[in-house]
Formats: C-alpha cells, sequence, structure tokens
C-alpha cells in the first residue's frame, strides 16, 4: 500500500482505523446488516465455532463483526517479543534443576517431580514449544509499543487452533466486502494460522532429532467435557496437507520395541494438550502412560517438559534482578517493557516494581488499587481479583488465604486492557456502538504468528467467562 494511505502510518496503524471501521459499517444499509449478521452468527454455528459448557451443552461464541487490524511494524514486533519470551522460557526446566531459589518460585506438585526427574535429561534436547501468550496492546496509539503488555505464557493446552482461521474466514468471506464497497483501499489479509504454526514447530523438532518418518499423534483425552471442539478438526486441516496425523487419547498411545504406535500406526512425535501433573494422575490410576513418557523423554513431545512451567510465577523469575545473570539483554528488555511486575503471595522481603526492597504483604495492602491477585496455575479466567474492584477487606482474605497456601497464589501489576468501541447489531439492523476489553493471544514459531482475539464487556476475557471472539487482520 502506499505510504500516504489513510490506514497506515510508517507501517503502524493510523490513531482512528477501529473508529473508521464501525464508522463504515454505520453506512451500511439497515438490512444489509441485518442480513451479515445472521450470515455470521449462522455460519459460526455450521464451523463449530461453539463452547461447550460444563454439562456439555454447546453455546455458540460470539463473533464480534468489526475486526481488529494491525500493521505490518507491528506484526513484526509482537512476534519478536513472543519469540524472544519463549527462548527465555526455555531456559526454565535448566535454572529450576539448578536452582532451589527458582524451584521456590517455581512449585510442583510431587508428581511432577518424579516424572520430571525420570525424564528430564539435562542437555539431552532442547526445548521446544506450542503455546500461547496473552497479551493486550492498542494498534491504534501512537504509543502502542508502551502500551504492550504480556500477562501469562500457556505453554500446554493452548486454545484457538481451529477458531482463529474460521473466523478470519467467515469474516473476511461476509464482513470485509461490506467495508471495502465502502473503503476499497482497505485491504486486509489473515495472519498465520495457528495450525501451520503448530505443523513448523512439529517438523522443525523431527528435523532436529533426525526423525526418517512424519506420523503425528495430536494427544488429548477424549472423553473431556467442555471447552472448545478442536481436535478432530486439527486432525483433519494436517491430513488435507498431506501430513499422516491422527487425534489420539495419550492413553490409546503404546510403546511397542521402542516405538510409539496408535493401533496399527507408527508414531513419530506429538503433540500433547496436557500436563505432567494430569498424566500422572492418570498413570496412578492405573493407566498405560508409558509411549507419552517416551516421547517426552525422547524430545518427542511438544510441548517439550519446559511446558511444565504454566506457573503465572514464571513472571517472578522474569522480574527479579537476582535471576538476570540467566537471561540476555534482549531478554530483559523485553521483561521490562513488556511484564508485570509478579509476585508469589508470601510473607516475605522482595523487590518492589521500582527495585527497592519491600516488605510484600504490607506493601501490597497500601498499593492495593495498582495490583491483581490470581491463582498461580489456574486457567479459563478463574479466580482473579482486581484490587480495585474489591474491599480492602476482601484483599486481605486473598492475602492471607495465599500465604496459607504457599505458591498458590500471585500478586501481579495491574496492566490496562485496551479498550475498544465495536458494532451491536440487533436483528433489524440497527447499529450501536459498546465498549469492549479486549486481549490478543499469541501463537508463534521462528517464521510465523498466529493471533487469536477476544473481547468481553467484563475485565477478565475468556472464552470460558462468557467472551466473544474476535478476527485480527493484517493490513497491507
Amino acid at each position: 500500500m502506499p505510504s500516504g494511505s489513510p490506514f497506515l502510518r510508517g507501517g503502524n496503524l493510523r490513531d482512528s482505523l477501529g473508529t473508521t471501521l464501525n464508522g463504515l459499517l454505520q453506512r451500511v444499509p439497515r438490512e444489509e446488516l441485518a442480513a451479515l449478521k445472521r450470515a455470521v452468527e449462522r455460519e459460526g454455528v455450521e464451523r463449530d465455532i461453539v463452547y461447550y459448557d460444563d454439562d456439555n451443552q454447546p453455546r455458540p461464541m460470539p463473533i464480534l463483526l468489526r475486526p481488529r487490524v494491525l500493521g505490518g511494524n507491528q506484526r513484526n514486533y509482537l512476534h519478536r517479543a513472543a519469540r524472544t519470551l519463549e527462548h527465555a522460557h526455555a531456559k526454565l526446566l535448566q535454572l529450576w534443576q539448578e536452582s532451589p531459589l527458582a524451584r521456590e518460585v517455581l512449585p510442583l506438585h510431587e508428581r511432577e517431580r518424579r516424572w520430571l526427574a525420570e525424564l528430564a535429561r539435562p542437555g539431552h534436547h532442547h526445548e521446544v514449544f506450542f503455546g500461547r501468550f496473552d497479551a493486550s496492546t492498542d494498534f491504534g496509539s501512537p504509543d502502542w509499543v508502551k502500551s504492550t503488555q504480556f500477562f501469562e505464557f500457556n505453554p500446554l493446552g493452548a486454545g484457538g487452533t481451529y477458531v482463529v482461521p474460521t473466523i478470519d474466514d467467515i469474516v473476511l468471506k461476509h464482513v470485509v466486502p461490506a467495508l471495502r464497497k465502502r473503503a476499497p483501499t482497505l485491504l486486509l489479509e489473515p495472519n498465520d494460522d495457528p495450525r501451520r504454526v503448530l505443523l513448523e514447530v512439529l517438523a522443525d523438532q523431527a528435523r532436529s532429532l533426525r526423525l526418517k518418518r512424519f506420523n503425528v499423534a495430536l494427544a488429548q483425552y477424549k472423553d473431556l467435557v467442555g471447552g472448545v471442539s478442536e481436535f478432530e478438526h486439527n486432525q483433519a486441516f494436517f491430513r488435507s496437507l498431506g501430513v499422516e496425523c491422527w487425534h489420539v487419547d495419550p492413553r490409546e498411545l503404546r510403546l511397542v520395541d521402542g516405538e510409539m504406535r496408535y493401533g496399527d500406526h507408527p508414531i513419530d512425535i506429538v503433540y500433547r494438550d496436557h500436563e505432567v501433573n494430569d498424566l500422572a494422575e492418570k498413570e496412578e490410576q492405573g493407566d498405560d502412560l508409558s509411549a507419552i513418557k517416551f516421547a517426552l523423554a525422547s524430545g518427542r513431545c511438544v510441548s517439550t517438559l519446559a511446558g511444565e512451567f504454566d506457573h503465572k510465577s514464571v513472571f517472578e523469575i522474569f522480574t527479579r534482578a537476582d535471576f538476570g545473570e540467566f537471561f540476555t539483554l534482549e531478554e530483559r528488555r523485553v521483561f521490562q517493557h513488556h511484564l508485570p511486575w509478579t509476585r508469589i503471595v508470601r510473607d516475605a522481603r522482595t523487590s518492589g516494581p521500582d527495585g527497592a526492597d519491600i516488605e510484600l504483604l504490607p506493601w501490597a495492602r497500601a498499593h492495593r488499587e495498582r495490583l491483581v491477585v490470581k491463582p498461580n496455575r489456574a486457567y479459563g479466567g478463574t479466580g482473579i481479583l482486581l484490587g480495585r474492584e474489591i474491599s480492602a477487606r476482601a484483599f486481605e482474605l486473598a492475602l492471607e488465604r495465599g500465604v496459607a497456601h504457599p505458591g498458590e497464589w500471585v500478586v501481579q501489576a495491574f496492566s490496562p486492557i485496551a479498550e475498544k468501541d465495536f458494532p451491536v447489531i440487533d436483528e433489524h439492523g440497527n447499529l450501536g456502538l459498546a465498549e469492549y476489553f479486549t486481549v490478543l493471544g499469541l501463537f508463534v514459531s521462528e517464521q510465523r504468528l498466529a493471533i487469536l482475539g477476544r473481547a468481553s464487556q467484563r475485565k477478565v476475557v475468556n472464552v470460558a467467562q462468557k467472551g466473544g471472539v474476535v478476527s485480527v487482520l493484517r493490513l497491507l
């Protein structure tokens, strides 16, 4: 696109693109808007963009009609920052093995420690991940780099792999043509498909291990209830690319003469959805997990064993100066600019956000409105308490609970989430605007970046908390 584009500023977005897109939709006739809304909702259900509640009842995920849009420079920056954090995360297993301080900050269950002692062989192979970084940024702000904050890394069980390309396709098919009728130079394309990100990670790992075959198992329990159903769709996608791939329950894998097998099919590499703690519990109940243990020990499993460190307190490691020597200058720069100060809740002295020594509990009480309390290893947005939205007494109880249950809760600096206006259309095509909190989920490989957009009118943004999904597109 020419440098004089009304949408771009040096490869970044101009300030008002979201407002501009809302304005373009406001110019669409009501009958067309109503039909567009129905088409998006209908195709979303037909293509299985639904969330299954705990009773396994499907609930259509709301697909917001306006996409979020980023420029090429912004995409490149997010990719580089996420890859830098991923490289730092890959050091945690060795750090945990060597440092008692790290083991204090990253506590593991007894069964996890047993499996790591059995399977983690120092220097045996490098650590690789397929996960999702959750972050917030305001693409339209002149200070968008400063606004970019990462909240957590989900190195296992990262949802959105099927949802992202599907909602992108739906929005490009139904919404973008209506926008381009009013703005012909608005040229949008999808970011990378998360399934291609996963495929690149698996293929790179297979090449590094010099595997002579590439039969892939996507390992997720088949008796799960609730959540988003993606593995069958992903199996079909891999097969459409000519990759031999099976969705397997990890308990269905067998180890035969040093080779993993799924029924009659040899398996060379595994993508796992589950953490070691869960797998080890199944083993204690009598299930045969020897094949998945073989995959973990031999580097044939993605994510590798460093994926066990899904703790929010990873950011304590990253934001404490006494761990700084383990990380590169570039990694520390990303920590400084894009990670919230984080500490495990405990009665101890530590360094505060400005680096000064503090007594953690009294300091936290005095700065409640600047803090968030989170469960260290939970997911789905559960248990998060915003200090500014609860009473001093409720905050004190949260701190007491953290002290009583060592390692299970963290306190984290509050980071504002990008708030954006999105169009809301009724069945008659009447359009209004509503404010949503928006977050991004970043899937990265060496070459690729896929982005899951989520939005909610609640400040805890998660599909499990009845949020919606947003297509995040790239401006050409």
